[in-house]
């Protein structure tokens, strides 16, 4: 091993980064991201060559080996540059403003824009301007790209020979990812026909055969498909049911062993990017469970079951936290760990008992009986093999179907298996403990609530060891300070858990930490929220981002978090802030919805909690005065035509007065009034529950001064005596 080896992996050898990791031997005198590299390449007046990806991701693999493993390139990477290597997963601002720098720059250099892993960028290293930014770079031209060598002779000379122009595109493309990731538009109001506009939108876009939105490459996209899911209009439940059934036919779901992987290659989602992401599965759980529970289809219910039997298997620590990925190589193949050839599955499934009719039904189904599918692009040498798809629902849900897979998962057991990156990252963790959660109440499985309580308990104890919250932990180390996605991930969690186990103590944990999250990231002067904390000087640009991809924002997460503490935690500080905070990201919202798709649904929600955010609104859910308190600590008021009830944390009250324990109210002319069966509710259960802040419409409410209130509430155990309440118009007092 050389010197330079050495010194790089004196560097990396101790990073708690499965990434990192696997370059820690490399020749490049690679340096983790920090003040020292920037120091050094100051005192070596060289830019900083910046490479980002993460430890599962495929073509971060093909361009080490092809690069970072060569001592030619090496040789010339650490002459002419300082190198640090950055995993994306661990320090998500820097790569967003990265990936950000990289869209802007091909935008105007290639005419579209474009970006993945690795991200590949060159930054000035006064300040860290990237002025250079793109992606995998191959070692001899390919593919119309320059190769990376070529890439690095040009810029090395470019900085010695035309360090002005470098400088002034760095300038130039720093204030457009400025503009870009923080945003300064005034706050606005939210247009009520916002979230119509993103659906239609949708099913404009929606592919009527396959399912999904566009074409090749096909990611699950589960925002986009939440957001159709809230439309209960036939054509939008058509397109998620049949969205989320030619997935889990397709290959990008992994049959034999549960869950899904990152992406289809194709239309057909019948080759997937074989990387098996823990986001996925926390976003897509949910989704499966709510349409294979009280959607009524069992098989799409297995679906669910089986996904969140894999994370626990092979993704997670024994009733403890979640880790992030299994990656798509095996030996440098790729998809080793999943494809199959028709003999050898054939061999498994008689080994396991099969006989030859059952034989040829489970293949068949499977497509093991058609063409091949797959070939290992750099690999052609390599003969073709199989993606398992499945035929069609009523072959997917056979019992014969169902041992077929349970052998040749037996079977692929005793393969080599792909890469686990077994560290744990709070916000991905948080998702899926609320994935537990939300399927623990949607399929009725208490047990899963149990898993979401347990992991939590773990991700308390873990990464908060001296107090203060930590983004990562691996194998006993927590380090890297949060994001905001990561606070704002863990309060849903809790509110998801508590919903599951019925503990309210979680709600009051939420509570605690969002007053964590608002001392690190809220700015106060504009009501938006930064997805890094403060006093980072190796970030050119403080960013807040307005953008939902694979995952949700840290804006939108905050968003959805907010909301539904909200409901059910009645606080006008936190009010106050989700109005403001809704309002700041208006401008958004109106001029591109879907940019936004996670918290565009939250707009139902605020037609009730926060009605004055939209700009046809004249309604304030709160007058100034005439709000009344029950003995039980039930609050009532009303606004011009509603009735507003704000139910304590472990009640719950009927919703109709049709039967004992609802809802009764009397004018003041003595006559009984109807309150409406169709209630705006931030919480509706079945059989009629009311709990959290709600809204009853009652007729001829407006032209009463006074009204009497009673209703029942149970909790706690008991269901209480009936108890009324005197509620005037606001402008009586």
């Amino acid at each position: 091993m050389t010197a330079s080896a050495d010194r790089s992996s004196s560097r990396l050898a101790s990073s708690h980064s499965p990434y990192l990791l696997q370059h820690a031997a490399n020749p490049v005198e690679w340096w983790p991201w920090g003040a020292d590299a920037f120091e050094e390449a100051r005192r070596r007046d060289v830019p900083i060559l910046l490479s980002i990806g993460y430890a599962t991701c495929h073509w971060c693999h093909v361009m080490a080996r092809e690069s970072f493993e060569s001592h030619e390139t090496a040789q010339q990477m650490n002459a002419d540059f300082v190198c640090i290597k950055v995993d994306r997963e661990q320090h998500p601002a820097v790569d967003d403003l990265t990936m950000q720098a990289c869209q802007l720059f091909t935008e105007a250099t290639e005419g579209r824009a474009s970006g993945g892993w690795p991200l590949t960028a060159f930054l000035e290293p006064r300040a860290g301007h990237p002025f250079f930014v793109g992606t995998y770079f191959p070692p001899q031209p390919a593919f119309g790209r320059a190769s990376f060598t070529q890439v690095l002779t040009a810029i090395s000379q470019a900085w010695r020979t035309r360090r002005a122009d470098l400088l002034e595109q760095a300038r130039r493309l720093s204030v457009a990812v400025a503009d870009a990731m923080a945003p300064t538009d005034p706050a606005a109001a939210v247009s009520a026909n916002a979230l119509a506009r993103a659906r239609h939108a949708l099913l404009q876009s929606f592919d009527a055969e396959e399912g999904g939105f566009g074409g090749a490459p096909k990611f699950p996209q589960p925002s986009l498909i939440r957001l159709l899911a809230g439309d209960p209009s036939p054509s939008a439940q058509n397109a998620v049911r049949h969205t989320l059934t030619r997935m889990a036919l397709g290959g990008i779901h992994d049959h034999v062993a549960g869950g899904f992987h990152r992406y289809a290659v194709d239309e057909s989602w019948t080759v997937p990017h074989f990387e098996k992401m823990l986001y996925d599965q926390a976003q897509l759980a949910p989704l499966y469970a709510r349409y294979g529970g009280r959607g009524g289809d069992v098989w799409l219910g297995e679906v669910c079951e089986r996904l969140l039997a894999f994370v626990d298997r092979e993704l997670s620590l024994p009733r403890g936290g979640f880790f992030c990925a299994l990656d798509a190589d095996v030996d440098h193949r790729e998809g080793a760990g999943h494809v199959w050839r028709p003999p050898a599955a054939r061999e498994s499934l008689r080994a396991h008992g099969l006989d030859d009719s059952d034989c040829a039904f489970v293949l068949n189904a499977l497509g093991l009986e058609g063409a091949a599918n797959f070939r290992d692009p750099h690999h052609p040498e390599d003969p073709p093999a199989w993606v398992i798809r499945c035929s069609d629902v009523a072959a997917a849900a056979d019992e014969r179907l169902r041992r077929g897979l349970a052998a040749l998962h037996h079977t692929r057991q005793g393969w080599a298996q792909p890469i686990r990156d077994d560290k744990v990252i709070l916000c991905w963790n948080a998702w899926m403990i609320s994935a537990f959660a939300k399927c623990a109440v949607l399929l009725q499985r208490p047990e899963h609530g149990e898993r979401a309580r347990s992991a939590l308990e773990w991700t308390f104890q873990h990464l908060r060891p001296h107090g203060e919250w930590l983004r990562c932990w691996r194998q006993g180390h927590a380090s890297t300070e949060v994001a905001l996605e990561d606070l704002a991930a863990l309060m849903q969690a809790c509110i998801d858990t508590s919903e599951a186990t019925t503990d309210v103590s979680w709600l009051t944990r939420a509570s605690e930490m969002y007053a964590d999250a608002r001392r690190l990231f809220f700015t106060e002067d504009t009501a938006r929220w930064s997805d890094a904390q403060a006093g980072d000087a190796l970030l050119h640009v403080r960013p807040s981002s307005r953008q939902d991809g694979a995952v949700a924002s840290g804006t939108s997460t905050m968003l959805h978090a907010m909301t539904e503490l909200l409901g059910r935690c009645g606080c006008a500080d936190l009010r106050s802030d989700l109005l403001r905070s809704a309002r700041a990201v208006a401008s958004t919202m109106n001029r591109t919805p879907l940019a936004l798709a996670f918290s565009l649904p939250l707009t139902e929600q605020w037609g009730t909690l926060i009605p004055e955010v939209f700009a046809e609104s004249t309604r304030t859910p709160q007058p100034p005065l005439g709000r009344v308190r029950s003995r039980l600590g039930i609050e009532a008021w009303r606004s011009a035509d509603s009735l507003w009830l704000e139910i304590p944390i472990g009640l719950e009250v009927r919703s109709t007065d049709q039967r004992v324990g609802g809802v009764r109210l009397v004018g003041s002319d003595g006559a009984e009034m109807q309150v409406l069966p169709a209630v705006i509710a931030r919480r509706d259960q079945d059989g009629g529950w009311l709990r959290g802040t709600v809204e009853l419409h009652c007729t001829d409410l407006a032209r009463h001064a006074r009204v009497s209130l009673s209703l029942c509430a149970c909790g706690h155990g008991m269901c209480h005596p009936e108890e009324t309440m005197d509620l005037a118009r606001s402008r009586d007092h």
